[in-house]
Order: structure tokens, then C-alpha cells, then sequence
């Protein structure tokens, strides 16, 4: 019985396998370890990304974790990083004139989007069950030529999710946990075409205009995940863990306004298959944990097509110093990724740089990821 229902879970995901390209991926909330660490995180979820990325790991926590509220602010910048760094120092040059910024600008939206994303985090997680809410605000904005065609959007989100975990196979070298999330969510979303900024540019116009009626048609969702890991121990050495893990993501999940015959806004539908590995050590007397991951996104769009083996691959480089500091390293779709925490009580900092790719194809259209946030665990 207990095969049979992971069986289940995976025939699940391969009856839905084709997926669109949301225009909304951008406004989900996300940590600055799964940026650090190119995305890979499905084998070895970790605080809040348990209840975002596989739920089955609320019953194979890692043994470095031992906070269960958690509460954390971050931003997310989106560019292009060779046409931003020359605005910053167009800026920085009072002796150059207004319209070099501006075609730099240009080339930031009209090549790649340029957006941001802030987001507050809270939740609790226990044993085998966790809850929380996460409340993002977002605007991107894309298109060529600049300004006419700029097309992007703005849209807030909250989101209560709820997951639940069971371990239905509990031995000394081997558990299988699987595990399932709801999170319903409610958006405001306006979306932002050419017009909008000929009005604001002409001066016709503002942004409190523009937003104008964003409240009347709130979007609703309602999205469950479905996840399974399982853990080998001490394969190697007394405390070593080998991980595999699938997780099910936006199952029923694009918005849509109820009452309403208004076009639905697609939600990422994905598959991920992944394989990690747990290594702990100590230097003298200073314990080191050392995570290794790698995973397959969006199995369902490798398999449709609709994207590459190479953009769907993400690997993932953890080092945990006496549990104070961490440092993550990684690859997704062939970028780099690289981030840092530094943790202080009950009090934590974290940094992360990754480059997505958000074109069909790597190299198509990167999009780098700047996000930096603080956390309260206790």
C-alpha cells in the first residue's frame, strides 16, 4: 500500500505534463539560500522552503535546525547585470547627461525586464505538520522598443500554507517520508502594456492611476504540492545521509477571479526529481555539515519539450560552520549562483546572487537574481 501511494504521486505528475509559461513567477516568495544555492534545494528543504519546495521534509529535517518560528524580510532585484552597472555609474557622474541613463535603461528593460520583489515570511514548523503566511509584493516590466511595448506587471500576494508529513517507512538505514501542502493565496494584479508608460513619461498620467481598480478583481488560488523524499543513513560513515526526493508543485494552481470569465493567470506547474547528499565532519572542535545536491526542474516541460535537460538542471553546495555560518554555491541552467548567512541567536543575515535563464533555451535570455534579507528564528 505504502509503494503504491508514491506510485500514485508520480503518476500524478506525469498526467499533467504540459505547463505555461506564468507570467507571474516572479511574485512567489523565496529564500535567499534557494537563490544561493542555484535552486536545488528539493532533497534538502530547510526552514520556510519546506513548506515553498517539498513538504516531505518536515519529517527529514536536517539535523543543523533546531529553531521551529521562523520570520524573515528579503528583497529580490531583477537585471541584467552589464547594462545596470553602467547606470550606476552614469549616476554617479554629475557631468553626464540624462539621456545616456536613459538609453541604458532601455537596453536593461528591453533586453532581459528589470523587476523587484519584497516579501515578509512567517511560520511554524512542528514535527510533521507546518503552517505560515507569506505576503510578496512584486512589479516587472519588459519590452521593445523603450517605451512603446513595455510590458510588465504589478501584483501583490498572500499566501497560507499548510503542510502535513508522514513517514510511512521508519527503519534504522532507511525512511520514506511523503508529505503534501495547501496553500491557498489571494492576489492583486494589474498588468502594465506601452500605454501606461507613454502616460506616465507624458506626465498624463500617474501610478496611483495606473493601479486605479487593481482592488476590484482580486485573483484567488488554490495550489497543493505533493513531495516524498527518501533517506538513507551511514552509508559511508556514522551520520552521513544520501537523499532522494520528488516534489509536485502547483497542482490546480493558476488565479483566476471567481465570478468572473476573465482569463486565468497560469502558476508553474513542475515536477522536480532531485539527489542529495549530507556529509558532517569537524575541524578540531568545530563541527562542519557539508550538503551536495542536484536535481531535474520541471520534468513535466523536459518531457513535453517546451524546455531543455540543461536548463532544467540545478546543482547545489552547502557548507554549515557550527551552525553560525553558511555559505552556498551553485549552478542552474549552467549559471553560476553563490550566496552567504551568518546567523547570531536568534537572529540571521543572508546575501544571494543567482542568474536564471527565462528564455526556453540557455543562453536565451538570462536574468540575474540579487536578494538580500534578514530573519528572526526562535
Amino acid at each position: 500500500m505504502k509503494i503504491k501511494m508514491i506510485l500514485l504521486l508520480f503518476f500524478l505528475s506525469m498526467v499533467f505534463l504540459h505547463s505555461e509559461n506564468p507570467v507571474v513567477k516572479f511574485a512567489e516568495p523565496s529564500s535567499w539560500r534557494y537563490t544561493g544555492m542555484g535552486g536545488a534545494v528539493t532533497t534538502v528543504p530547510d526552514g520556510l522552503d519546506t513548506l515553498i519546495h517539498n513538504p516531505a521534509g518536515l519529517t527529514q529535517k536536517l539535523f543543523f535546525r533546531e529553531k521551529n518560528f521562523i520570520l524573515e524580510f528579503s528583497a529580490q532585484l531583477y537585471f541584467k547585470p552589464q547594462f545596470l552597472f553602467p547606470i550606476l555609474s552614469d549616476l554617479s557622474n554629475v557631468e553626464n547627461k540624462l539621456g545616456q541613463i536613459l538609453l541604458n535603461a532601455k537596453d536593461l528593460i528591453t533586453s532581459s525586464g528589470f523587476g523587484a520583489t519584497p516579501n515578509i515570511s512567517f511560520g511554524y514548523l512542528g514535527k510533521n505538520w507546518g503552517t505560515g503566511f507569506f505576503i510578496t509584493a512584486s512589479a516587472f516590466v519588459q519590452g521593445s522598443p523603450f517605451p512603446l511595448g513595455v510590458e510588465g506587471f504589478a501584483m501583490a500576494n498572500l499566501t497560507l500554507p499548510v503542510a502535513y508529513s508522514l513517514k510511512v517507512v521508519e527503519g534504522r538505514l532507511v525512511d520514506i517520508s511523503l508529505g503534501a501542502t495547501f496553500h491557498p493565496s489571494v492576489a492583486l494584479y494589474k498588468m502594465i502594456d506601452g500605454s501606461n508608460v507613454d502616460a506616465i513619461v507624458a506626465g498624463g498620467s500617474d501610478v496611483t492611476e495606473i493601479l486605479d481598480g487593481i482592488l476590484s478583481t482580486p485573483y484567488v488560488s488554490f495550489p497543493v504540492d505533493f513531495g516524498t523524499m527518501v533517506a538513507a543513513y551511514d552509508l559511508l560513515y556514522a551520520g552521513t545521509q544520501l537523499r532522494l526526493a520528488a516534489s509536485l508543485r502547483n497542482l490546480f494552481g493558476d488565479y483566476f477571479v471567481p465570478g468572473q470569465s476573465m482569463e486565468p493567470l497560469p502558476r508553474d506547474l513542475s515536477f522536480t526529481l532531485g539527489l542529495g547528499a549530507i556529509f558532517p565532519f569537524s575541524i578540531g572542535t568545530i563541527p562542519v555539515d557539508v550538503v551536495i545536491t542536484g536535481e531535474s526542474k520541471s520534468l513535466n516541460q523536459l518531457i513535453s519539450g517546451s524546455q531543455t535537460f540543461f536548463k532544467s538542471l540545478a546543482l547545489g553546495l552547502e557548507l554549515v560552520v557550527a551552525k553560525v555560518v553558511r555559505i552556498w554555491g551553485g549552478l542552474s541552467s549552467g549559471y553560476p549562483a553563490i550566496g552567504g548567512q551568518l546567523s547570531l541567536g536568534i537572529f540571521s543575515l543572508g546575501v544571494s546572487w543567482q542568474t536564471m535563464e527565462s528564455g526556453r533555451y540557455v543562453g536565451d535570455n538570462p536574468l540575474s537574481i540579487f536578494q538580500v534579507g534578514f530573519a528572526f528564528e526562535f
